[in-house]
């Protein structure tokens, strides 16, 4: 009797278990839907045209989810920052904050065109690429709390390490406004490509950003990359 009691005891509790392993599951996967709503729309439409009702809808999920998951819709703007912030530390903070060069000039440029290559694969050849971008670009023309922390946590970071490895390419400052600047101009390049994408794939003809199409792109930039290095090498206009 005690051990039949026992034993629907602990049947009970491992059933208990797996439904709760499940409903977390079941949770996490909506939050994650909520995040790629929200980007989307935030994006698309911007912050204060999105209501929560929409970016419920949109995910499939119980409006009221929002505000557990996140709080509010403040909370969940903040969640798409740090999945923003996530997704470009993937993309191209592993490669250009990871790796040293070890002050040889030709594997600093080599470093800067692989995180470079890496951004134009992940921006031109994932949909979810363009949410993303149209996100980032909608907080950074307002600057407030979301774009502080992206600030903080990516833009800082990673152009201070790419204007590293470029001042080991050229023998400068890292901190030389012209370095500064050269870099923005990289980088402005790969986003234009994904912002104006429409744009290039009309007056190139392109039915689609395919491989051959983005290796076409990267080997642009790759050269752009490699002209301004010579060009402002130390001593080259000397």
């Amino acid at each position: 009797m005690l051990g039949a009691i026992l034993l629907s005891s602990m049947e009970n509790v491992m059933a208990k278990g797996a439904w709760n392993r499940d409903a977390g599951r079941a949770g996490e996967e909506t939050r994650m839907e909520l995040v790629s709503a929200a980007t989307r729309l935030f994006g698309a439409k911007g912050f204060e045209a999105t209501s929560t009702r929409e970016i419920a809808a949109e995910a499939n999920a119980n409006i009221a989810s929002i505000a557990y998951h996140f709080g509010g819709k403040d909370g969940l703007r903040m969640a798409c920052a740090e999945m923003a912030a996530e997704q470009i530390s993937r993309v191209i903070g592993e490669v250009v904050l990871k790796s040293d060069p070890q002050g040889d000039p030709e594997q600093a440029l080599k470093i800067i065109e692989t995180a470079i290559a890496a951004a134009l694969g992940f921006l031109l050849g994932q949909d979810r690429a363009r949410d993303l971008a149209a996100f980032i670009l909608g907080e950074v023309a307002r600057p407030g709390e979301v774009f502080e922390r992206l600030y903080g946590q990516v833009f800082q970071p990673v152009h201070s390490r790419m204007c590293r490895l470029m001042g080991v390419a050229t023998g400068r400052d890292p901190e030389d406004e012209i370095i500064r600047l050269g870099v923005f101009t990289i980088v402005g390049q790969v986003l234009y490509f994904r912002l104006g994408a429409h744009i290039v794939a009309r007056r190139m003809e392109w039915e689609t950003f395919g491989p051959d199409e983005i290796a076409s792109i990267r080997e642009v930039v790759v050269g752009n990359i490699r002209a301004f290095a010579a060009a402002n090498k130390t001593g080259a206009g000397s």
